[in-house]
């Protein structure tokens, strides 16, 4: 992984949004949280993560 990338935001235990068995999908859904209170122009950066996080799950399920 980049090492200049943000924290990951894991998904909250207490949450009730059902797990997908996806870890990177699961990562990439506690990443958008971040959304609610990150400022307008962080979006992008934080939508890019979450792209890359997707696209990294799916060349792992490709591999596996």
């Amino acid at each position: 992984m980049d090492d200049d990338a943000p924290d990951v935001t894991q998904p909250e235990p207490d949450d009730d949004t059902p797990r997908s068995g996806v870890a990177a999908a699961d990562e990439a859904r506690g990443r958008l949280r971040d959304l609610d209170d990150a400022p307008l122009d962080q979006h992008v950066e934080v939508l890019e993560d979450v792209h890359r996080r997707l696209q990294e799950g799916l060349a792992d399920l490709d591999e596996g």
